[in-house]
């Protein structure tokens, strides 16, 4: 076989696609194992064929069949092959075995995740699931929950979780005894909580009339976020907060929720790299967190 002068590997999409052809000795079959077009198939076979300076088919008889040459390869090439296959899925079996790294805004962990927690353990026995909260780079969690709006980056799934409507609410018996409230305006004469999390939803919720409510209203500020919840149902002031994270507070009457007309839709996502859908694992995961979010 001939080879081009300064390469010594050939172009490693073929080797799969040969590998396939030669099993099923059909470009049909092996188009249609891996999703690809027959075209695309006979495509990687001609660049193939064009580094070895060789040809690996033939046709006989409206079928293909090896060469010499290309039968020699194809058993070198499918014994390589199955090689990589076992040290990968030796490889997958030990990451299988590590815990899965979700990264997740605080309030969300407590009141979305850990209620159903129970139920991805009697689904999957056998997983193990560490979760980190506060901010978190993609590059450093095996998945992460991020809420506003969708990210787009190369490589990253970006998967839809669920409603995070921001409005304001307050505990009935602040708003018996608190000064009018009638339109967002009159938020200047009250009291509100936020932290630093709770500050930026206020800026988004209150948009251009951030800085004059900021000007004049009192703040009860909070060092931890997901308090502010809390402080409300207390009847502390009012906080800005995710509508699905106060459900059962809103439907008890803890809480009521204010200009609902204004409220900011955005929604929860959850984050991945690509490559952890090859995760066992991961996949059991994903799936349980689309359905608790879901219920």
């Amino acid at each position: 076989m001939a080879q081009r002068p300064g390469r010594s590997l050939p172009p490693m999409t073929s080797l799969p696609v040969f590998d396939a052809v030669g099993r099923h000795m059909s470009i049909v079959k092996a188009a249609n194992e891996l999703c690809l077009t027959a075209g695309a198939v006979s495509r990687q076979i001609q660049n193939l064929e064009a580094f070895l300076g060789c040809e690996l088919f033939e046709r006989v008889h409206r079928r293909i069949a090896f060469t010499p040459a290309g039968e020699v390869y194809w058993t070198k090439i499918h014994a390589s092959l199955d090689t990589i296959r076992g040290v990968t899925s030796d490889l997958a079996v030990g990451i299988e075995r590590r815990p899965l790294v979700i990264g997740s805004p605080r309030v969300f962990l407590q009141k979305c995740i850990m209620p159903a927690l129970g139920t991805l353990y009697a689904r999957n026995p056998d997983i193990v699931v560490k979760f980190v909260t506060g901010a978190q780079d993609i590059d450093s969690v095996d998945g992460t929950i991020h809420v506003g709006e969708a990210i787009d980056r190369k490589g990253v799934l970006c998967e839809i979780l669920g409603d995070a409507d921001l409005t304001p609410v307050c505990s009935p018996s602040y708003l018996r005894r608190a000064p009018k409230l009638e339109t967002p305006d009159d938020l200047e004469h009250h009291t509100l909580l936020r932290s630093a999390e709770f500050t930026r939803n206020w800026e988004r919720w209150l948009g251009p009339r951030s800085p004059r409510i900021f000007a004049h209203a009192r703040f009860i500020d909070m060092e931890s976020s997901g308090l502010e919840p809390t402080a409300a149902v207390e009847g502390l002031g009012i906080a800005i907060v995710r509508q699905r994270l106060v459900k059962r507070e809103l439907a008890e009457g803890q809480l009521i929720a204010l200009f609902e007309k204004n409220m900011v839709h955005e929604h929860y996502f959850f984050l991945f790299a690509e490559p952890k859908l090859r995760s066992h694992s991961f996949r059991s995961f994903r799936t349980w967190l689309r359905d608790a979010v879901a219920e």
